[in-house]
């Protein structure tokens, strides 16, 4: 019988997979406790042939298939397909050091009262570009992405959130699996339906993964977008999944749309308005300033055009989410 079950989401993910899957199998703990499974969304590239020729080896990895193709969904799906006593969920583009899961499964198995135990990201770039290396950088800096233990590290204890958790299948049956009509944010939601519960969710930072930050600035923007409309669904689902450092970037960019159009009713708002941007670029220049201090001069244009364009595409993702996610309440209430 295993006693872990890995559930892997994926979606065309030949370049990350095998790494991916060679760290799971690299563990300290078990590895022939381990029911591995790659859940596909339906990907066209070589991610189901890579996944395949690991079966052959290890019987214990296999590959199943999510028509729905969001995350949330193939995480119900694995959850299904196994009986382990505990899950993990994992991300193809991470690579998971030898400790991850045992400290996991020792988290929650020396407490009872915890339903959710992850770690921190050691974030790396995918290549050695300047934008895919500034990326990684603006990822452990405050300013560029908040304060979450798992990002910038902190002391072990409770925290609100932990990326690619590990939770007790009791308390899964509990509290029911991840909601399937959110394809991003699901995991906020769940984890706030893990403390309604009574329950709590721990960090450990010795729980470790190597997690590659988006290697160009579009590519950084879209993920800040979706990462945004997602908090804007959330408003509709969950309010409580939503923190104070969700919602900086929409203020800023209402404040900004806002001085804008006061600024034609009555001139005096232009002037508050740029007292706000130069406030703003201020604390992004300081900001950059110190990060290129610790990794190279040359990033800190790249971190200072970053930072803007990051905090504006999360922002203007958590309005459009707000106005979409309040369009499908109202369509599911029609149904």
């Amino acid at each position: 019988m295993n006693n872990v079950a890995i559930i892997i989401p994926t979606l065309n993910e030949e370049k990350f997979i095998a790494r991916c899957l060679d760290s799971v199998i690299a563990q300290s703990y078990p590895f022939e406790e381990m029911d591995v499974m790659v859940v596909d969304g339906g990907s066209k590239d070589r991610t189901h042939e890579i996944v395949n020729e690991y079966h052959e080896k290890y019987h214990n990895i296999r590959l199943l298939e999510n028509p729905g193709r969001i995350q949330s969904i193939a995480f119900n799906i694995g959850v299904k397909n196994s009986t382990a006593p505990y899950i993990v969920r994992l991300d193809a583009h991470a690579f998971y050091k030898p400790y991850y899961i045992e400290g996991c499964i020792k988290g929650l198995m020396s407490d009872s009262n915890r339903g959710n135990v992850g770690g921190q990201w050691d974030i790396q770039p995918q290549n050695e570009s300047l934008w895919a290396t500034t990326n990684a950088i603006l990822n452990y800096c405050k300013f560029g992405i908040g304060g979450a233990s798992y990002r910038v590290g902190a002391k072990a204890g409770n925290v609100d959130t932990v990326p690619f958790g590990s939770f007790p299948r009791a308390v899964i049956e509990k509290i029911g699996g991840m909601r399937e009509d959110l394809p991003r944010g699901e995991d906020n939601e769940f984890n706030s339906r893990i403390h309604k519960a009574g329950y709590d969710i721990y960090f450990d930072p010795a729980i470790e993964c190597v997690y590659y930050a988006r290697p160009t600035l579009k590519a950084s923007c879209k993920q800040m977008y979706a990462n945004g409309e997602s908090i804007g669904h959330l408003f509709y689902v969950d309010k409580g999944s939503i923190g104070l450092r969700h919602l900086i970037p929409l203020l800023f960019v209402l404040g900004i749309i806002s001085g804008v159009f006061f600024s034609f009713v009555w001139s005096p708002f232009f002037y508050v308005l740029m007292l706000g941007l130069g406030l703003y670029f201020l604390c992004d220049f300081v900001a950059s300033l110190f990060a290129a201090k610790e990794h190279g001069l040359k990033y800190f244009f790249p971190l200072f055009v970053m930072f803007f364009c990051v905090h504006i595409s999360y922002g203007w993702g958590t309005i459009v989410g707000l106005f979409s996610g309040r369009n499908l309440k109202m369509q599911n209430r029609l149904v």
